[in-house]
């Protein structure tokens, strides 16, 4: 019996392993490539997008947060202005008639520029003000010729027109203010973000080079590709580079608790609990025994201002947080809102036995150490302080963005490089198998 023969092996056509290798070559130098253009364009629009946010925060966000500190701390220094000067013996003096009419001016400014950057909820409220703002001056201006004349309504319109600036008009100013801040502190927390796919494409990049570099040793039996080793190293340059950049950069940019921003707002609130005390202690004599409501407002708001211990409240929280500069102009704020406190007390103890007028001319007595001296300083150190937060925040964005320089720039020629790098790197192996 013949004996049968195995069939004949079938051989590969000649060729084919040199045409499927550089196939392969081809196939992964062309995705490393698009891979590293992918990469590069995830950084670049991450770093624009930061350098945007802190610019619009350095540009648009803190200078409208400002005016709208500007535009409460004005219209209520106005009405506790308008108190004060109500209670001035032998007739309103200058001096607090040219205040009051610089606040409301300085109130008018600031609105005006308030609603040119405004979104649409902040819009609403500044019209509130800007529509209850001439029905306030007015009342004011009656209470004042009431006054003149000796007609017992002034006081009734005087405490009117505080009323609609304590129920409705401050309200929204501090909605306003509100709204700003929190814009303000959004960017920033948004601008200190990590850049979650960025990292994600670096990460997967490297990983692809490195497969590479081990595909072609095992194909080309060389142990180290130059082209390829050289994308690894523009590689880890640019991480690095991106790392100490958006490092520097989350360094400069406090957010959270105990931030520039943060400080800003409790010193906000410290200034309106200020002047809100002011007006209604003032409130409290023009309404001559029947302001029992005001001096209950007055004690609320000194409590939340310095606590009832005197060191405490919303001046304790922001000298925590203070610098050594600032800890020293909140010392003083601290100090004189005590010795206002004691002021207070001898102003209610005479009003309270009987004697008006002594309560009243203890509230506008003038001198160094009288009750409207010691809110004036007050007032100066918390303002002083109000300015240096808002010039950190200014200055701590600034410092952020310039960590930033250069590194959009960068990024683009490093990812121009890298993919040259790749290019170079299989050119050769792909053109020994032609």
């Amino acid at each position: 019996m013949p004996t049968q023969l195995a069939p004949a092996r079938q051989l590969a056509p000649p060729g084919n392993d040199r045409w499927s290798t550089p196939r392969l070559y081809w196939l992964v130098a062309i995705g490393l490539v698009v891979l590293a253009l992918i990469t590069g364009t995830a950084a670049v629009s991450d770093v624009r997008q930061r350098s945007a946010l802190l610019t619009d925060v350095s540009e648009v966000k803190a200078p409208i947060s400002v005016d709208a500190q500007t535009l409460y701390r004005s219209l209520a220094d106005a009405d506790a202005t308008a108190a004060a000067a109500f209670l001035s013996t032998g007739g309103e003096s200058a001096a607090l008639r040219t205040r009051y009419l610089d606040r409301i001016a300085q109130a008018g400014a600031a609105l005006t520029i308030a609603l040119r950057d405004a979104d649409d909820d902040e819009t609403a409220r500044l019209q509130v003000v800007a529509g209850q703002l001439p029905v306030y001056t007015g009342l004011i201006e009656t209470a004042r010729a009431n006054q003149r004349h000796g007609v017992p309504l002034g006081g009734a319109y005087l405490r009117e027109a505080s009323g609609l600036m304590q129920q409705t008009i401050l309200p929204a100013a501090a909605g306003v203010f509100d709204s700003t801040h929190r814009r303000l502190v959004g960017e920033q927390e948004e601008a200190d973000g990590f850049p979650w796919l960025t990292a994600f494409f670096v990460v997967l990049l490297a990983g692809a080079l490195l497969w590479a570099q081990v595909l072609v040793a095992r194909r080309s039996r060389r142990t180290f590709n130059l082209g390829l080793v050289a994308a690894s190293g523009i590689t880890a340059l640019a991480l690095l580079w991106s790392v100490v950049a958006l490092g520097a950069s989350t360094d400069r940019l406090e957010t959270g608790r105990g931030s520039p921003a943060e400080q800003v707002s409790l010193l906000a609130d410290s200034g309106r609990a200020a002047l809100q005390a002011r007006a209604n202690e003032s409130l409290t004599l023009v309404a001559r025994g029947g302001g029992a409501g005001f001096e209950t407002v007055f004690t609320a708001t000194m409590d939340e201002l310095i606590g009832v211990d005197g060191h405490g409240g919303l001046l304790a929280e922001a000298r925590a947080r203070a610098g050594d500069a600032d800890r020293a102009l909140l010392d003083q704020a601290r100090t004189e809102a005590n010795r206002w406190r004691t002021l207070h007390q001898e102003v209610r103890a005479a009003d309270n036995g009987g004697d008006w007028n002594r309560a009243v001319e203890l509230a506008t007595a003038t001198g160094d150490q009288a009750l409207p001296a010691v809110f004036a300083r007050l007032d100066e150190a918390l303002t002083g302080a109000l300015a240096a937060g808002n010039q950190q925040v200014d200055r701590q964005t600034d410092r952020a963005a310039s960590a930033l320089t250069g590194l959009i720039a960068g990024f683009a020629l490093l990812t121009i490089g890298l993919m040259i790098a790749v290019g170079l790197g299989f050119r050769p192996r792909i053109g020994e198998y032609r």
